[in-house]
């Protein structure tokens, strides 16, 4: 039996552990765009666009085990097929073409550009805060690139929060990603915005088949997102 100070010890350990790791997951926080880092005479800039894997649908964020989950699906059945049915990832165009129209009125074009392996599984790179997670640096060559822009589009739709199966309100309109920039030198951020833009309904929002009130909050959190952009660059 291990005696109560290597008991105190092994805590020790292990409260250092867990503290060292919540020091290291520090999310990447807002870093504006200098805009003379872009607009040298010369500078060539690419730009990659990844849309969302899974279709616009309600989100559902909360509902712990796999009966809360169940529970919570079904309450948002009505809603997640009025979704599906009519948003598509299309819609989301319209933040990629602010990006590039944020950039164009800066007099700086992009070239977009395909990766040639998606960007999870590019090789990771060691760095702290203020730097990519993954290792872009070999684009600077093997794409003639300067630097490169990154948008990528996580989820949209609408989004609900659970307690369990409990609601904690009512859906959202939703859409989440990233936008960022990367020196291909130091695969430092000279741009960092994080997207995660939810607007409430006005109103009553349970109104099927086309719950206009949600509708409506999804396309303005597109046009949220539009702004957030525009002042970012």
């Amino acid at each position: 039996m291990k005696s109560i100070s290597s008991q105190l010890k092994i805590g020790a350990i292990v409260f250092v552990s867990v503290l060292l790791a919540a020091c290291g997951s520090t999310p990447q926080g807002f870093v504006p765009l200098v805009k003379n880092n872009v607009q040298n005479q010369g500078t060539k800039i690419g730009f990659v666009y990844i849309a969302p894997e899974d279709q616009a649908t309600t989100n559902i964020y909360g509902a712990g085990c796999l009966l809360c989950y169940g529970v919570a699906s079904a309450l948002t059945s009505s809603l997640d097929t009025h979704i599906e049915s009519e948003i598509s990832a299309d819609e989301l165009l319209v933040i990629k073409q602010a990006v590039v129209d944020g950039y164009g009125a800066l007099d700086v074009s992009l070239q977009e550009i395909t990766l040639a392996k998606p960007i999870d599984k590019m090789k990771k790179f060691d760095g702290e805060n203020g730097f990519a997670k993954r290792d872009f640096r070999s684009l600077k060559q093997s794409k003639g690139l300067d630097m490169l822009v990154v948008l990528e589009l996580n989820e949209h739709g609408a989004y609900r929060s659970f307690s369990n199966y409990v609601p904690n309100g009512d859906p959202q309109g939703y859409v989440s990603g990233t936008l960022y920039t990367v020196d291909l030198t130091t695969n430092g951020y000279i741009q960092y915005l994080k997207i995660d833009e939810k607007v409430q309904p006005q109103g009553n929002w349970d109104e099927p088949p086309t719950f206009p009130s949600v509708t409506t909050a999804y396309y303005q959190a597109l046009e949220n997102v539009k702004d957030s952009i525009k002042k970012s660059l």
